[in-house]
């Protein structure tokens, strides 16, 4: 399973913070999205609207680098993820 770059870690985490309104920590549940992206081999991942303190769908985009995910950044209501 890909692990998350340890060189953004700590940014992902901040960013997903600043967007994302959920009571549980993302620690949590973070290798269960890491394995779906692995499983579905794609590099980003979506949080649905309701879940966002800005009410829009968002997705948080990765780059794989050898078993390594690299933040990349986010983006809002991109067509071409849907």
């Amino acid at each position: 399973m890909s692990m998350i770059s340890a060189n953004s870690v700590s940014d992902f985490y901040q960013t997903y913070y600043s967007i994302v309104q959920d009571t549980v920590p993302l620690a949590l549940f973070l290798s269960d999205i890491v394995e779906k992206m692995d499983d579905e081999q794609r590099d980003y991942f979506k949080v649905a609207a309701k879940r966002t303190k800005d009410k829009k769908d968002s997705y948080f985009l990765f780059e794989r680098s050898n078993d390594e995910l690299v933040f990349r950044g986010v983006r809002t209501s991109d067509t071409r993820f849907h």
